[in-house]
This record gives C-alpha cells, sequence and structure tokens, in this order.
C-alpha cells in the first residue's frame, strides 16, 4: 500500500514538474539554434498558472512575488513548487480512494519511467552540454582584475570552474553519460545512480555557494531517487552484499514485440536528436568571434571637459580600466566593461566598428543578473602606438571624457599563467 501510494504521488508530481520544466527549455533551445518565432506562445501557457501561484505566496506563504521575476529559486517558483506538492497530494489521496483495489500498475509503470526519463535526460543534456562546451562557467576577464573580496560566493565557484576548462568539461561529460544512459530502458539504473551521484554534488555547490538553481537542483535529485527507487534492491545487494542481484521484471510498453523494438529506436532517435540541439545551441553561444580590442587596458591618463584627474580612489568618474570581452551571456557582438577608481564596474553591451573606431554601447547590463538597461554611448578610439590605446567620449555620464590606455597581457595573471606542474619542489599557493 505505501508503495502504491509514494508510486501515485510520484507520477502526478513528478510528471507535472516535468511539464513545466520541458516548456520551459523547449524555447530556450530552440532560441539558441536561432528559431523564436511562435514559441513566446509556450511560455505563456506557464504563465495561465501565475494568479493562484502569486495568491498563494502572498496569503499563505508571507512571500512577495516580484511581477518579472519567475526564474530558479525565485518568490514565484518556490510557490509553484509549494503548490505541486498540494496538487500532487490531493490527487494522491482522490485516486488512492478511486483506484483502491488495483494491486498494481504495470503498464502505466512503464509509461511513467519511459516519461521521467527523458524529462531526467533532457535536464542532464542541457546543463551538462553547457559545461562540456564551457559557456556555463566560461573565463571572464574582469574577474583578473576585480578584488577577491567583491566576489559573491557563486562567483568564486563559477571562477574557480572556469580557470580550469578540463575539470569544467568532465563535470559536464558526467552529465552528459548520466543522460544518454537514461535513455536505454535496461542502462535506468545506471544513468539514474549516476544523475544522483551528479546532483548530489550540484546540490551541495548550490546550498553551501548560494547559487540560484537550489529548486531545479533539488528536484532532479528527487526525480533521479524516484527513478532508481524500483531497482534500489539490486542496486544495493551489489554495492553491500556478495549476493546475487534480483531480477528486476522488465515491463514492455506494448504487448507487440515489433511495437517494442519501434518504440526503443524512437527513444533514441528523440534523446539523441535532443542531445544534437544541445550540443548545436551551445557551439553558436562558443563561436562567438573574438572582438576587435578584445583585453585588459590600464588607464595611464584620464582627463574631463579638457581637464585632467589625478587617479583619486574618491573620484568617481575616473576610469581604472577597461575590459573587452566575448559575450557570452548576451546578444550584443562585444561587452564592454568599465572599472572605476573603487573598484567598482560598470557593464556594457555594444558593438564595435573597426573600420570607423567606434564603440556604440547599446544596453547596460546588471551584473550578475545580465538584465539589459537601453543606453546610447558612443566612444570613439584609436592607437598611438602597439599596446597603447586612446579613448574619446563626447557624452559619458554627461562629461567629455578622454583616455589613455596601456594593454595588460591576460596571461600575466598567475590564475592564467600558472598552468599544470607534475613536478613541484615548493607548493605555489600565492
Amino acid at each position: 500500500m505505501p508503495t502504491r501510494v509514494g508510486f501515485r504521488f510520484g507520477v502526478v508530481y513528478f510528471g507535472l514538474f516535468g511539464l513545466a520544466g520541458v516548456l520551459g527549455l523547449l524555447p530556450i533551445l530552440l532560441a539558441g539554434l536561432g528559431i523564436r518565432s511562435g514559441w513566446t506562445s509556450v511560455l505563456n501557457i506557464l504563465h495561465l498558472a501565475r494568479p493562484p501561484i502569486e495568491w498563494t505566496a502572498t496569503h499563505v506563504l508571507g512571500l512577495h512575488v516580484v511581477s518579472v521575476q519567475v526564474g530558479s529559486d525565485s518568490a514565484f517558483q518556490w510557490t509553484a513548487l509549494f503548490l505541486l506538492v498540494v496538487v500532487a497530494a490531493a490527487a494522491t489521496v482522490v485516486w488512492s480512494v478511486l483506484d483502491r483495489r488495483r494491486p498494481r500498475y504495470t503498464r502505466l509503470f512503464a509509461w511513467a519511467q519511459l516519461y521521467l526519463r527523458f524529462v531526467l535526460a533532457i535536464a542532464m543534456f542541457y546543463f551538462g552540454m553547457a559545461k562540456a562546451i564551457p559557456t556555463q562557467m566560461p573565463v571572464v576577464l574582469n574577474r583578473l582584475v576585480e578584488p577577491f573580496g567583491n566576489f559573491s560566493p557563486e562567483g568564486v565557484l563559477w571562477s574557480q570552474v572556469s580557470v580550469s576548462q578540463p575539470y569544467e568539461i568532465l563535470l559536464g561529460a558526467a552529465e552528459l553519460l548520466a543522460g544518454v544512459l537514461l535513455l536505454v530502458p535496461r542502462a535506468t539504473a545506471a544513468g539514474a545512480l549516476l544523475c544522483a551521484v551528479d546532483m548530489t554534488q550540484v546540490f551541495l555547490l548550490n546550498m553551501t555557494y548560494d547559487v540560484r538553481l537550489k529548486t531545479v537542483s533539488s528536484q532532479f535529485l528527487l526525480l533521479s531517487l524516484f527513478l532508481l527507487a524500483p531497482r534500489a534492491r539490486r542496486v544495493l545487494a551489489v554495492l553491500f552484499s556478495d549476493r546475487a542481484a534480483p531480477a528486476l521484471r522488465s515491463v514492455p510498453l506494448f504487448d507487440s514485440g515489433r511495437a517494442n523494438r519501434i518504440a526503443l529506436v524512437a527513444q533514441l532517435v528523440v534523446g539523441l536528436s535532443v542531445l544534437a540541439v544541445t550540443g548545436a545551441q551551445n557551439l553558436r553561444q562558443w563561436a562567438h568571434p573574438t572582438p576587435e580590442l578584445y583585453g585588459i587596458y590600464q588607464v595611464v591618463g584620464f582627463s574631463s571637459e579638457g581637464y585632467a584627474r589625478d587617479p583619486l580612489l574618491t573620484d568617481e568618474l575616473r576610469w581604472r580600466r577597461i575590459v573587452v570581452d566575448r559575450p557570452f551571456h548576451v546578444s550584443d557582438p562585444v561587452v564592454l566593461t568599465i572599472q572605476h577608481m573603487d573598484d567598482s564596474f560598470e557593464e556594457y553591451g555594444g558593438a564595435i566598428d573597426p573600420k570607423r573606431h567606434f564603440i556604440d554601447l547599446h544596453n547596460r547590463i546588471a551584473l550578475g543578473t545580465y538584465a539589459e538597461t537601453p543606453v546610447r554611448v558612443r566612444l570613439t578610439y584609436w592607437w598611438p602606438g602597439p599596446g597603447q590605446l586612446i579613448v574619446d567620449a563626447d557624452d559619458y555620464a554627461g562629461h567629455r571624457i578622454h583616455a589613455r590606455f596601456t594593454q595588460l597581457d591576460p596571461k600575466s595573471f598567475p590564475l592564467v599563467d600558472r598552468g599544470f606542474s607534475w613536478v613541484q619542489e615548493q607548493p605555489y599557493n600565492r
């Protein structure tokens, strides 16, 4: 009886969670392939649930739902998960009363496993590919010149992983392998077990570094354990005893052997197609060309309205450095960051015209959120000599500025230059 109740609850809860997750990922994946039109209506389906979620957040949980914020760990998403639990519990009660005489759910078990395997596999492909093709945690030049004490815990984690691309790629490969195993019915136990290990690490990192993916990682961990539950005895027997693992009778989707073979091929084709789509999306993001002026530039002279400004830490206008980087998380061709004397940053998305020597800044980016505010700032630049740069602006924050720079070599920083050493006579821990 408890097993059947748990099965009913899990099917309803993870079924609804998986539906919302897949609908949410579809537009993101297709937009990464350049397909945008028509898919905003898919997201509108999810927004139909906004009124009851906002009411529950305000009157039951005492949370404030920000109107535009529906992302992971937001009040909106925590409330949505709470309502999923309530709906699943109510549905389980009704289902248990109406279907209390049924001893087992043989065919439903097979179809539910198929659906949930694909929900989890798609998630592993999406997040795993973003690490295997390292776009989730790319090397960001800003971090090389930002004081460590200004980092958020999440920023520390992101920067730590980005420094070692082999490590990030291996993390992604483990998640991709788990997703591929989930495509094969006979490998479900191995795939779910590997997913559980992967998601345990991700969940712990999200909790201890305060990463804004706690809701997502926790649900994928629970889903991995739910898929693993029917095979728990076999796994425990293999890992903790010398006894033979008890057989688990495979439940086919159809009565016909031919239909089941076709279904297996269809699962592999669909799953590998999703894997290819996530790969294409991340390759598209990774293939951004290195922009003109890419690098870090140190200010050696700065003036406004024709008057030189000394490098005072209290000067809120004067620049200390500018950083020109690739746009991993925004749509603009280039990201330009201005570091002020107090080590605060302003980040802009824009475009560089190398023929006319213009830098047009279109959007001001809120650091850490990638929310954009439209702006119109035009900079002009030219090179007086090798490794030198001059930038002028007729209207930056209401001032006419002129700045001279020398270019810094990113590889001169120990964080980038150190590399790997088999032989170390002394520790190198700076």
